[in-house]
């Protein structure tokens, strides 16, 4: 049945009641605070930049090779080598405790297999607890996933650039990011391919005083791989512009080189590789490599084998200073100095 309205026939329309207005002190008011919320969410989006672009002293941790994959057995409180494999979590709280403005990864950040899910819970309890500081290096584990996709998923817009190279500006010095995984970057790595050309003009255009490049696989290195001349025209075309450091991991050891020119000459103005392939994965000496595994290469100033670490380098706006905090060691800092850029 059809219920009847109870309203009578001559009912008046309902009157809407309009809104308070309010005095113009509140809409002020109201504005103001509106003003100040969109302020501070735009501080708090700049803050991790304001740590370091145009600061006149930035500190910096690099360090690579870093997460252990989760089935692996150094994992385990009863793993293997206790002291020397898997030590990702104890490396990272030495970069942790020294608050960098920018923690720049060296590549291998993940092991074995870099899924998403040992990114978030093996790589993020330890080094990425500094993600949002991180300026991640693309090493050559990232790309046993197609695409290095789960990498560049995990890091998001720290990734600049998917191609693996790109700049940026730390301080007052100007940071290369290239890819030295030769085979994956379209072009290559030699003269006139798309990333050496695209360098040479990043860095003719720079116009800084100081100049800092970090790549996966070192030129220089005493390690088991030894120098990789895939990086030859990378590193002479740094030599061309005065380029003060590049930093590498992919060897699980530390090494500190004086600078050298293209053919592994000590050059006045040469480049100087620090290798830091420290980041707890494991690390070893060149002997386990076994005889003639690759060809010599220049000597290096420092070298430590048997301990993880992370490189510290205090950037200025005419010089730099590194320290490298060796995890365990009778010396905390086992290698340190300083040098003016040129």
């Amino acid at each position: 049945m059809k219920r009847l309205s109870t309203a009578p026939a001559h009912a008046a329309p309902a009157r809407l009641i309009p809104s308070r207005k309010l005095p113009p002190w509140a809409r002020k008011r109201r504005v103001a605070g509106a003003a100040l919320l969109v302020l501070v969410l735009v501080l708090a989006a700049l803050w991790p930049l304001s740590r370091y672009v145009g600061a006149d002293t930035v500190r910096v941790v690099a360090v690579g090779d870093m997460a252990c994959d989760p089935a692996d057995p150094g994992m385990k409180p009863t793993g293997r080598n206790a002291r020397d494999h898997c030590r990702h979590r104890a490396v990272s709280d030495l970069a942790v405790a020294l608050d960098p403005a920018v923690l720049v990864g060296l590549g291998d950040f993940q092991y074995e297999l870099p899924t998403l899910a040992a990114y978030h819970s093996v790589y993020g309890p330890s080094f990425g607890r500094l993600r949002d500081r991180t300026v991640p290096v693309y090493g050559n584990q990232e790309y046993k996933v197609q695409d290095a996709a789960t990498f560049t998923e995990y890091f998001g817009d720290r990734v600049r650039d998917q191609r693996g190279y790109w700049s940026e500006q730390v301080g007052r010095w100007h940071l290369v990011v290239l890819n030295s995984n030769c085979g994956a970057v379209a072009g290559g790595c030699g003269d006139g391919s798309p990333q050496q050309t695209w360098l040479d003009k990043d860095l003719a255009a720079a116009g800084s005083r100081c100049v800092l490049a970090a790549w996966h696989h070192p030129r220089w290195s005493t390690g088991i791989a030894g120098p990789d001349p895939r990086t030859d025209a990378l590193y002479r075309t740094l030599a061309e512009h005065k380029v003060e450091i590049v930093l590498s991991g992919h060897e699980a050891h530390y090494e500190r080189f004086p600078p050298l020119n293209p053919a592994g000459e000590r050059a006045p103005e040469g480049v100087r590789q620090f290798v830091a392939g420290t980041g707890g994965q494991a690390h070893y000496r060149p002997s386990q490599a076994g005889p003639g595994v690759h060809s010599p290469g220049p000597a290096s100033e420092y070298a430590d084998y048997d301990h993880h670490g992370v490189l510290e380098l205090t950037l200025t706006p005419t010089a730099y200073e590194w320290r490298f905090h060796a995890l365990e060691a009778a010396e905390p800092v086992s290698d340190s100095g300083r040098e003016t850029c040129y």
